[in-house]
C-alpha cells in the first residue's frame, strides 16, 4: 500500500509573489494565478548610475516644455497643416475633437501616406490620414514608460496627457536625451 504524504513543510514550498499561496518547490508557475515562479535575482538598479536611476525613477514631467505642441482638428486641411509646420518649424501636431484626442499626425504619416495620393491637399483631410488612436502617457508615468512606448509601438512622438485628456506636451526621443544629459553634467 503506498504512503499519502502529509502536509508540506516550508522546505518544500515556495510562495508565489503575485498571490501569496504556497507552491511545491520546484514549480514553473503558481497553480492559484499561473504567475510565473522562475524568475528569480531579477537585475536591480545600479547604484550611483545616476542615468539608469534618472531613466527608471525620474517622472516623464521632466521633460516636458509645452513647446512642440499644436493642436488641430479632424476636419482641418493637410494643406493649412503642412503650412504650419513649415512655418513653426515642427513635425507633428495632435489631432483633438471636442477636447479629446483622436489621432496624430506627423511629418512620417504625410510622406507615407499623402505623398503620390493626393494632388490637391486642400482637399485631404487630417482625419483621413491620421494615426488614431495614438499612443500616450501621464505627466506622472516614469521616463522608461515613454521610451517604452516609443520603441514597442514604433512611434516617434508621444503625447503627455493629464488625467482629464488635456494635451501638457509631446515627447520625442530628442527630449529624454537632452534631460539624461542635463542630468549628467550637473552631477558631474
Amino acid at each position: 500500500m503506498a504512503q499519502i504524504p502529509g502536509p508540506l513543510n516550508k522546505q518544500q514550498t515556495v510562495k508565489c509573489p503575485s498571490c501569496g499561496v504556497e507552491n511545491i518547490l520546484g514549480s514553473d508557475r503558481c497553480e492559484q494565478c499561473l504567475h510565473t515562479l522562475m524568475q528569480t535575482g531579477l537585475p536591480q538598479l545600479k547604484k550611483g548610475d545616476k542615468i539608469q536611476n534618472a531613466i527608471m525613477t525620474d517622472p516623464v514631467s521632466g521633460l516636458l516644455t509645452g513647446k512642440d505642441l499644436l493642436v488641430c482638428s479632424p476636419d482641418d486641411t493637410i494643406q493649412k497643416v503642412v503650412r504650419i509646420f513649415r512655418k513653426e518649424g515642427k513635425n507633428c501636431i495632435l489631432v483633438y475633437d471636442h477636447k479629446k484626442l483622436v489621432g496624430i499626425l506627423s511629418n512620417r504619416d504625410l510622406l507615407l501616406r499623402i505623398a503620390g495620393k493626393y494632388k490637391d491637399l486642400s482637399k485631404a483631410k487630417v482625419k483621413d490620414i491620421m494615426t488614431r488612436n495614438p499612443e500616450y502617457v501621464t505627466e506622472d508615468a516614469p521616463i522608461a514608460y515613454v521610451v517604452n512606448r516609443m520603441a514597442m509601438g514604433g512611434c516617434r512622438h508621444v503625447p503627455v496627457l493629464a488625467g482629464d485628456g488635456t494635451p501638457y506636451s509631446i515627447v520625442i526621443i530628442k527630449d529624454v536625451f537632452n534631460y539624461l544629459s542635463k542630468r549628467s553634467q550637473s552631477s558631474s
